[in-house]
Order: C-alpha cells, then structure tokens, then sequence
C-alpha cells in the first residue's frame, strides 16, 4: 500500500511539474534555407516579374511544424546568378525584391541594391543588405498558414537583352512547438 502511494505522489508531482513548465521547454529549434529563381530574359532594359512561393511545398520542415510555428527569424539573404549571357559591362542598374501576400497586396521592400556587374555574381553568392520592413513582413508570411508569399523582382538594366537567372536564397530559424 504504501508503494502504491508513494507511486500515485510522485506521478502527481511530476504531472504538476510539467503543468507548471515553461511552453518554451518543448520548443523546437531549427536553421533552415530556402531558394527561389527568377529566370530573367527580355528584349527591354526594365523587367517586373511576380512569383508566388508556397513554402510548404519546399520545405519539409515549415509543412511539418506548420500551424505549430511559433517564430520565424530571418538571418540573411543571399543572391547571385546561376546562368549569364551577357557581356562583362551589363550591370543591373537597380534591383528591387520585395515580398507581399499572395493576392499581392501590401508589398514591403526586402532589397534595393544600384549598379551591380552582373558577371561577377555567376555561381558567386552575395549577402545582401536588407530592409527590416521587408524581412518583418517576410517572417510574418512564412509563420503564418498558409506560409505563401509573392515576391516581386523588378530590375532596369544598363543594356539588353537580357539573358539570366538570379537566386535568392533566405536563411531562417524557426521556433515550433509540437505539442501546441
């Protein structure tokens, strides 16, 4: 009898202690990255594209946690150009990338960046400086189901045509809690 007692008490203290256990004990912890590609090929110097990004479709990771996520961090932003035909002098006079709802509505400015030589970026990765507006709104479409966004690329060129295909890739730390 006095084992069967000794059992229900420290059953019920641990059932207590976990009750009593910060929600952050359970989080879970993860880097993750994710990529997109603008296949760039047009007779004009200014060039807009809009693409929509279903993050649960590329990463495991946001389709698994989902509706679980608690907090979506970006640390950094990347780019360059996977494919080029152009001459050594074409630059991107400006680029702008921004990130808005899926339907579109309420763009935010993730990266402007002037006068960059577009055959120094083939295979060659460069962080890129970022506008907390953007980010923000950036984590905020990523946590949130149904985790789409659409971006918005829009570069003017010093000459055409041009003929590229440019990467961003976004590093994130997510924080999920399974059991929520």
């Amino acid at each position: 009898m006095k084992k069967f007692k000794l059992f229900t008490i420290v059953i019920l203290s641990g059932f207590l202690f976990l009750q009593a256990c910060d929600d952050d004990l359970f989080d879970v912890n993860e880097t993750f990255t994710f990529e997109h590609e603008f296949v760039v090929y047009a007779e004009e110097a200014s060039v807009q594209m809009t693409s929509l990004l279903d993050l649960t479709e590329k990463d495991d990771l946001i389709d698994q946690y989902g509706s679980k996520i608690k907090e979506i961090e970006v640390q950094g932003v990347k780019y360059w150009l996977k494919t080029f035909n152009g001459s050594e002098e074409q630059m991107l006079n400006t680029l702008h990338l921004q990130v808005a709802n899926p339907d579109g509505s309420d763009k935010k400015t993730m990266v402007q960046l002037e006068n960059i030589v577009l055959h120094q970026l083939v295979n060659n990765p460069a962080s890129l400086p970022i506008d907390t507006e953007g980010v923000s709104k950036l984590e905020d479409l990523v946590e949130i189901p149904p985790h789409t966004l659409m971006y918005f690329l829009d570069v003017n060129l010093n000459e055409v045509p041009a003929d590229f295909t440019i990467v961003f890739e976004v590093t994130a730390k997510m924080t999920a809690n399974p059991l929520n």
